[in-house]
């Protein structure tokens, strides 16, 4: 446990190095996220450079290369798309800059002040939609914001985060998600993210704790509440979980998962006449 320590601690030297030689500037949101800009009347303008994934800063750091991770079983996948190859790694905001910029749209910068607001509008879209396949760019536009911190680091300690857990170093991307909510302890996706990751680990106590604390920060997080309705229901608290899995339905009424566990739950806890 101490060398996963020490790695982290090289990891998180490393990138807050990166992140002071860069020029300040807040991530740039991605692609469908632009889209959601140009409904509005917004002109994309474009921001600064954020850190490389392959940083001359990060080099000397003890930190897995793709081809240790082949064959891995992907546990995580947060900015996974339809279609896109398991075997690549997880993208980071720069990643996704970069896609815009080939595509020639790079929209305006995401101040994590205004996406309280952005996300309630997304949010009543969302509740609104007629059926699963207008609601599906409205989701993506919903979780491409969720993974908008505002800052360089913090993205990037989160997808290298997700990219150890995909690789099953666990503990190591534990130690870097103890670390980012420190960091950034309003970032409901940062406990979000360490909540699945002690699912992982088999800490279903401690997923449950973060799991609240990213609802306290934003209280329609669909994945977030569906995860809280597992993780109820592997406790034995299957009122409890009946009753996550619906609130999640109640913002989005497309979640296959909370479906399911309504599906399953409903009769044993209501009973026969429901």
């Amino acid at each position: 446990m101490s060398m996963v320590k020490s790695r982290a601690s090289l990891l998180l030297l490393g990138l807050a190095f990166a992140a002071s030689t860069a020029a300040p500037a807040l991530a740039a949101p991605p692609v469908v996220l632009a889209q959601y800009f140009e409904s509005l009347g917004d002109q994309p303008e474009e921001s600064g450079d954020v850190p490389a994934l392959d940083d001359p800063a990060l080099e000397g750091l003890d930190l897995p290369s793709l081809g240790d991770m082949e064959g891995a079983e992907p546990h995580l996948r947060p900015d996974m798309k339809p279609g896109a190859d398991e075997g690549a790694p997880p993208q980071s905001a720069e990643d996704t800059k970069g896609h815009k910029l080939e595509s020639g749209e790079v929209p305006p910068p995401v101040d994590p002040a205004d996406r309280p607001k952005m996300l309630a509008e997304l949010y009543e879209k969302l509740g609104g939609a007629p059926n699963a396949s207008s609601a599906e760019p409205i989701m993506t536009a919903i979780e491409e914001l969720w993974a908008v911190s505002g800052s360089d680091t913090v993205d990037l300690l989160m997808s290298r985060a997700a990219q150890f857990a995909n690789a099953a170093e666990i503990d190591l991307s534990l130690a870097i998600l103890d670390a980012v909510v420190d960091i950034a302890p309003n970032e409901a996706e940062v406990w979000y993210l360490r909540a699945k990751v002690n699912v992982l680990q088999g800490k279903p106590e401690r997923a449950l704790t973060d799991l609240r604390r990213a609802l306290d920060l934003d209280a329609k997080h669909y994945r977030a509440i569906t995860d809280l309705g597992l993780v109820l229901e592997q406790l034995g608290a299957k009122k409890e979980a009946l009753e996550a899995y619906r609130r999640a339905l109640a913002v989005n009424p497309f979640l296959e998962d909370a479906q399911s566990g309504v599906d399953a739950l409903k009769r044993e806890v209501e009973g026969q006449d429901i």
